[in-house]
């Protein structure tokens, strides 16, 4: 638990709006990170982050710092916030809103443990060893939280080469983590 957030909240619920700002800054970047990781416009993701804190600094007396952390409290708030636009969107299914809230945990999350910060490290640089065009096709996918479609709108190919590219990818990420050793 952050003591600090703790202590934030604390200070907002009794009208201190230096706290409330000093909350929303402390938070903000992964919030927006997340949104922008889901496929939302720049303008889009700017009124969801603010949707997101004003949802969350009109229900903050209901946030109980027992049941988790303040920022899992937030995530919710912003997951439940995409859910909704995702079912406005014209073509939803462009991106795979499950695999893009993996972006709400936190990279220094101290729940992860050092083995798991180590393979993130392999896989990040075996990412990098990938050509371009695979390490891009990667990144849509992953890092945008697209779907197959959405990757092959992205991209411009066809899903089918999608899917073949994917597979040369992971084929070669695989390789590589075998000869760092995170994969036996």
């Amino acid at each position: 638990m952050n003591e600090r957030d703790v202590e934030l909240i604390s200070r907002c619920l009794s009208g201190d709006a230096g706290a409330q700002r000093a909350l929303y800054d402390a938070h903000v970047r992964r919030v927006a990170a997340y949104f922008f990781r889901s496929g939302f416009t720049r303008a889009d993701a700017d009124d969801l982050v603010q949707d997101t804190f004003a949802r969350a600094f009109r229900s903050l007396g209901t946030f109980d710092a027992g049941k988790g952390a303040f920022g899992a409290w937030l995530s919710t708030i912003a997951r439940n916030v995409a859910r909704r636009r995702w079912g406005r969107r014209p073509q939803p299914d462009h991106f795979d809103p499950e695999l893009a809230e993996d972006i709400l945990v936190a990279p220094d999350n101290p729940g992860r443990t050092a083995a798991e910060r180590e393979e993130l490290d392999a896989l990040r640089g075996c990412i990098e060893q990938l050509p371009p065009e695979l390490r891009a096709l990667v990144s849509l996918r992953y890092v945008e939280g697209r779907t197959t479609r959405g990757v092959a709108a992205g991209a411009g190919i066809p899903e089918s080469t999608v899917r073949l590219r994917l597979a040369e990818a992971y084929q070669r990420l695989e390789q590589c983590l075998r000869a760092k050793g995170v994969l036996e």
